[in-house]
C-alpha cells in the first residue's frame, strides 16, 4: 500500500502555494471519490452453504455493491431470486446450491485518516487523475492565491476522465471472470 501523501509535488505542480495538510486532505476526498466512481477496488469471496454471508471488508473501507454471484458450477445467479444483498454486505443465499463466488466492490470510509494507505496499482497507474481531482477542488477554494475557476473545471474533467478509465478496466476484468451465456434465438 502507498500513502497518497507521495502524491502531494504533483498537486503542487498544479496547484502552487497551496499547504501541504490541504493537499493531503483533498488528496484523501480525491481518492474515496475515485474508488467510489471506478469500482476499482474489486473483491471476491466464496460462501458455502450454512456459512455466514457476511462480506470481508478492508479495514477503513465500506461496502459498496455486488457485481454478481456464481454458482459452485460458474453460472451466474439472479439477485432477489437465488439470492440477496444488506446494505452492510451480507449476502444470503436462497438457492440450494452448496458454494457461491461473490464478485463486490469496497471503497474508503468517508471519514479517512491523516495520511491514509491506498491501492497501489491506484497510484501508479492514476496518479495524475488523483493529483487532478485534488487540485480541481483546491483551485475552487475562494479568496486564496491559486483560486482559478477555470483551471478546477479543467482538472476535474481529467479528473473524471481518470476515474472513467479506471471504471472500464474494473469492468474489463469483471468480465474475464464472468461466464459468457450461450444466446438462444427462438
Amino acid at each position: 500500500m502507498a500513502q497518497l501523501s507521495s502524491l502531494i509535488p504533483l498537486v503542487r505542480e498544479r496547484c502552487g502555494g497551496v499547504l501541504d495538510q490541504m493537499a493531503k486532505d483533498q488528496l484523501g476526498r480525491a481518492y474515496q471519490k475515485f474508488c467510489y466512481e471506478s469500482r476499482f477496488l474489486a473483491r471476491t469471496q466464496e460462501i458455502e452453504k450454512g456459512q455466514s454471508g457476511e462480506l470481508t471488508i478492508d479495514a477503513q473501507h465500506i461496502f459498496v455493491d455486488v457485481d454478481f454471484v456464481l454458482d459452485a458450477n460458474g453460472q451466474e445467479l439472479k439477485s432477489t431470486t437465488d439470492y440477496v444483498v444488506s446494505s452492510t454486505g451480507n449476502v444470503t443465499v436462497l438457492s440450494t446450491t452448496p458454494k457461491v463466488r461473490v464478485f463486490y466492490h469496497i471503497a474508503p470510509q468517508v471519514i479517512i485518516p491523516n495520511d491514509p494507505e491506498a491501492d497501489n496499482t491506484i497510484i501508479n497507474r492514476w496518479a495524475d487523475a488523483l493529483a487532478d481531482g485534488a487540485a480541481s477542488t483546491l483551485l475552487k477554494m475562494p479568496n486564496t492565491q491559486w483560486t482559478d475557476l477555470s483551471m478546477s473545471s479543467y482538472y476535474k474533467r481529467l479528473f473524471t476522465d481518470g476515474y472513467r478509465d479506471a471504471f472500464r478496466v474494473a469492468i474489463e476484468a469483471l468480465d474475464e471472470q464472468r461466464p459468457t451465456q450461450p444466446r438462444v434465438f427462438i
